[in-house]
């Protein structure tokens, strides 16, 4: 019987083979509802690094950025580039101080905590384009066209941080490090990721100079690439296929092309790594498709209908629509009656 690690490596190695995997993190409550040992593809157990996990503004405060708290008591930053002249003068900050050093001694305590064969995830990792605009005002989007250089100057400096903290969390976690941040899929211990969302913020012009160049270079040095971002649509297209080196992609539904758009036009390249979450079908760019879906259910039997001959599914199904017991058995029954459930 092929193990699911092995199915998955196979996946990730074979992009161009029709297959379809899934996730729910093996969830022990799904599997006793559904009276099964294993329900899903889950080779290992991956621990994320709370509660810094999701932080996107992670790299603008190790570059300076004063913390600040909402009324919510959520985190945040103040920007520190209020004027042009401030970029010359950012250093590149040692990866071992501030909040990068706590969430690389918290890593080294979640090694010794649990057990050896428990992956450990690297947390939210920003493209420098995102980073940059986090740490400048209001007057970024205009400096993109009036001082072209100092933003690249400082998407530089942001690149070289960004590589050097994420070999400082290879090398520390060796083959316990998973690159998969979101999607939370089990991957093996190369790579990295990076989420891209301001793109369509710029002209597709703006985003191949100042963000995709970038990725591509921290890919040539970290690779394989595990890339999101939310919204994927035609005009951007074009700069998404001149990433190099991808292993996975993935996009938001409510913000994004059809689905069935993006499988025939990007499968055969990477694994495509969709994730659902409950009442994700409620979202705007799923309604506005008028194709009848009214659950989570419809979702993933649109994206198993739509599927390519060369068409590489890794589907990862988020805790709360785990919940909802009724509708993951509904799904589990669909994966195998289509073939795509593990062996009992």
């Amino acid at each position: 019987m092929i193990s699911a690690a092995q199915r998955v490596l196979e996946a990730f190695r074979y992009p161009g083979r029709k297959a379809c995997l899934y996730t729910g993190h093996n969830d022990p409550a799904v599997a006793d509802y559904l009276g099964v040992k294993r329900w899903d593809w889950t080779p290992a157990v991956t621990e994320n690094v709370e509660p810094w996990f999701w932080n996107t503004h992670t790299v603008a405060l190790a570059f300076g950025c004063e913390a600040v708290f909402t009324s919510e008591g959520k985190e945040w930053i103040v920007p520190r580039i209020t004027d042009v002249g401030q970029v010359r003068a950012i250093e590149i900050p040692d990866v071992k101080e501030g909040r990068t050093g706590e969430i690389l001694e918290k890593m080294a305590e979640m090694m010794e905590h649990f057990p050896g064969d428990t992956l450990i995830r690297l947390p939210d990792i920003q493209s420098p384009l995102g980073v940059a605009e986090l740490m400048w005002d209001q007057s970024f989007y205009l400096a993109l066209l009036t001082h072209p250089e100092e933003v690249h100057m400082l998407l530089e400096k942001v690149t070289v941080f960004t590589i050097n903290y994420i070999n400082e969390i290879k090398k520390l976690l060796g083959n316990r490090y998973n690159p998969a941040t979101h999607p939370q899929v089990w991957a093996p211990p190369e790579g990295y990721y990076m989420s891209d969302d301001v793109n369509s913020m710029l002209s597709p012009e703006q985003h191949l100079d100042f963000s995709i160049h970038y990725i591509n270079r921290i890919t040539r040095e970290l690779g394989p690439l595990f890339y999101h971002s939310c919204t994927w649509t035609d005009p951007y297209f074009g700069n998404i296929e001149k990433l190099e080196g991808v292993r996975a992609v993935n996009w938001s539904f409510g913000t994004s092309a059809d689905p069935a758009e993006l499988m025939n036009r990007f499968s055969g390249r990477y694994v495509l790594i969709p994730h659902i979450d409950q009442g994700v079908h409620l979202e705007d760019g799923i309604t506005n498709l008028d194709k009848g879906i009214r659950s989570e259910y419809d979702i993933t039997r649109y994206l198993l209908d739509n599927m390519q001959e060369n068409s590489s599914l890794f589907i990862w199904f988020q805790p709360e629509l785990c919940q909802d017991l009724e509708q993951i058995s509904k799904i589990y029954r669909l994966m195998k009656e289509r073939g795509y459930a593990p062996p009992v």
